[in-house]
């Protein structure tokens, strides 16, 4: 590990080319207006330029034109980061349903997905085939959500009339609320629809009938878990770690797992699609093979791990994996072992050309963060410490990956999630080796689940095992001071973070001035700016009513600290709506408040006056206080007017003081 650093970063032709497209994705909201003629156009230009420039190069060996030859080649990598995204946006299609301006009477689609159990309907995803206006029709595209209460249920591949019309998904009604939105937008879906009982089957196709066959196999091993796999939580676990299906388990469930830092095991991925491929070595040996055996078995081999991700559902981290151990096979058929970093990056390449917006998941970024984190940190942890006792080193080798992964992966978490888990250390030691036993019983009862006694045995003994595993890990979770919540960071200092980490590691493998000298000036441009904020704080007063449900919640912010009411919310509305916001400022207290018989009074701290809820309206006394008031709308302030009274809507209202 430590001779491959240094070498020089042309020998990782693959990075380079994942940075340029990358860049253009990310750029892409900001070229989104241009026609594909015009991608096109500009992407031929610079071909011909770069061709034209080889040319002279070749022929004249000016070395002048070499570093344009650079510029051309990222420049077109980068236009076609752009041009795939905009190829991928379904919005950009004129037939697309955001593009309607007038109400449907109804529509006909495609169901894409099994049922997933809401508390009060079933949930779904259609694929818009063509829309009515009374006895018109006319060809409509897009995937919507739609919410029913059918009895039969709808299977993929059902054709379906469905009476009215989606409703475009709202944007967040606070800042920082999550975008539940732009999350949906990513994976293409912009519509949502409540339809109850209103729709009829109409017949089946055959719209996608891979992903429908193993959908079909999926619920069938669903089902057999269901009926041999008893207790509830060991079924919810089961269906996770084995199938990645965690949408519906208990909160106290993925809430013990979350907060001990052992959520990845049920998100199938690298570890899941590793167990899996390493299963089919016990037993065969590639290299052992003639150059035949060889490929015909490592073929073989693409094709299972492509099957189980599609078994799984096709995560982001799943595909990352199944895409990575693909391409270590197709090395391995011709007997090569390529640079991990090169693959890393190609695998990023091949998943972003299908889905350029894969860029946005969360577990995306999780994936390849975590696993650039263990392939440059772990080496260089676990040489901290080299125990002689095995059961010692076996330990500190699992707690040096999981060291390693939290270092890269950290900012990620926070920003997210707003919490650390104190005892991840501890949790791996139980979750990995549990859920490697867990695998090695639980592949066979999949692969065996209708026959009977031998699926039964099996099927007990997962129960089992995951019965203990979620005994430790609840266990773990009441330690004391198990999570540090409401963590809060911005985006500047995540990527601050990442580079004083890459210049340590740099300092680290390559002793050098230079990196020490940049690592410590960019801490003391960070530290500075952070201390500035602290030290000279806004002196503006501001008063922040949040959308939040049935209930009332109010923050007062003056001098960096947070003055705040809450009353009736809602848990949901508060960790989602409430704290993201509130949580990303310093001291914060509670302030005095008097409920009267229709009304609320929150006095405000330092003789600065009352706010007066009245459910409907605001009064903030003396009104002469008032600077300016605005609603969150579309997300950005939007001005507001008003006069004694300030109206209160489902949006945030925020009101500036003098």
């Amino acid at each position: 590990m430590e001779n491959s650093l240094p070498m020089r970063f042309s020998e990782f032709p693959f990075l380079r080319y994942i940075l340029f497209f990358v860049l253009g994705i990310l750029l892409y909201p900001l070229l989104d207006s241009f026609s594909p003629q015009f991608y096109l156009g500009f992407l031929v230009s610079l071909f011909l330029a770069y061709v034209l420039l080889l040319v002279v190069q070749e022929k004249w060996n000016r070395f002048l034109v070499r570093p344009w030859l650079s510029v051309l080649a990222y420049a077109q990598l980068l236009l076609t980061g752009a041009f795939f995204s905009h190829l991928t946006d379904s919005q950009n299609h004129p037939q697309h349903i955001l593009h309607r301006e007038k109400p449907l009477t109804g529509y006909v689609a495609v169901v894409l997905g099994n049922d997933e159990q809401k508390p009060n309907s079933i949930a779904n995803r259609l694929l818009l085939k063509s829309g009515f206006e009374g006895k018109d029709h006319f060809p409509l595209q897009g995937e919507i959500l739609i919410y029913h209460r059918g009895d039969a249920g709808l299977q993929p591949g059902d054709l379906l009339w469905v009476k009215g019309m989606p409703q475009e998904i709202s944007p967040p009604d606070n800042p920082k609320e999550f975008n539940y939105r732009k999350f949906l937008q990513r994976q293409q879906i912009s519509h949502q629809h409540f339809i109850g009982n209103r729709f009829r089957k109409l017949g089946t196709v055959n719209e996608q009938p891979v992903e429908d066959l193993f959908l079909k196999i999926r619920s069938g091993i669903l089902r057999e878990m269901d009926l041999k796999i008893i207790d509830y939580q060991a079924n919810q676990v089961a269906k996770a770690l084995l199938l990645g299906q965690k949408k519906n388990m208990q909160k106290d469930l993925s809430e013990a797992y979350a907060s001990t830092g052992a959520m990845h095991i049920l998100a199938v991925s690298g570890l899941h699609v590793g167990i899996v491929y390493g299963f089919f070595f016990l037993f065969v040996k590639p290299f052992r093979l003639s150059l035949g055996k060889r490929i015909l078995y490592l073929s073989f081999l693409i094709l299972i791990i492509w099957g189980y991700a599609l078994l799984t559902g096709m995560s982001p981290s799943v595909m990352r994996a199944a895409t990575m151990f693909s391409l270590m096979a197709l090395a391995q058929m011709k007997s090569r072992s390529p640079s991990i970093f090169n693959a890393i990056a190609l695998s990023a390449l091949i998943l972003l050309a299908f889905d350029p917006f894969l860029i946005y998941a969360v577990g995306f970024q999780l994936s390849y963060m975590a696993l650039l984190g263990i392939l440059l940190f772990q080496p260089l942890i676990v040489g901290i410490w080299l125990p002689k006792n095995r059961f010692l080193e076996y330990a500190w080798q699992i707690s040096s990956v999981g060291i390693a992964a939290q270092l890269a992966t950290f900012p990620i978490s926070v920003y997210y999630f707003h919490m650390f888990p104190t005892y991840f250390i501890l949790s791996n030691l139980i979750a990995i080796p549990g859920a490697f036993l867990i695998m090695s019983v639980g592949v066979p009862f999949m692969v065996l689940a209708k026959v009977p006694y031998v699926s039964e045995g099996l099927g007990w003994v997962v129960e089992k095992l995951i019965l203990l595993l979620n005994q430790l890990i609840f266990a773990v979770q009441g330690l004391p001071m198990a999570k540090i919540s409401n963590l809060h960071i911005d985006p500047v200092s995540i990527w601050m973070y990442w580079f004083v980490l890459a210049m340590l590691l740099l300092l680290w493998v390559m002793p050098m001035k230079w990196q020490l000298y940049t690592g410590m000036l960019a801490l003391l441009v960070f530290g500075a700016f952070h201390f500035s904020k602290f030290v000279f704080p806004s002196d503006d007063k501001e008063l922040l009513l949040y959308a939040s449900g049935g209930g009332f919640a109010m923050d007062y912010r003056q001098n960096g600290a947070v003055f705040y009411w809450e009353e009736s919310v809602e848990e949901a509305d508060l960790s989602y709506k409430v704290l993201p916001n509130r949580g990303s400022s310093g001291e914060i207290l509670k302030l005095p408040a008097f409920g009267l018989e229709n009304n609320l009074k929150v006095w405000l701290p330092k003789g600065n006056g009352t706010v007066t809820f009245t459910g409907a309206h605001l009064v903030v006394s003396p009104v002469a206080t008032v600077k300016a008031v605005h609603h969150w709308k579309n997300e950005q302030w939007m001005p507001l007017d008003f006069k004694d009274t300030i109206p209160v809507g489902t949006n945030a209202i925020k009101i500036n003081l003098n």
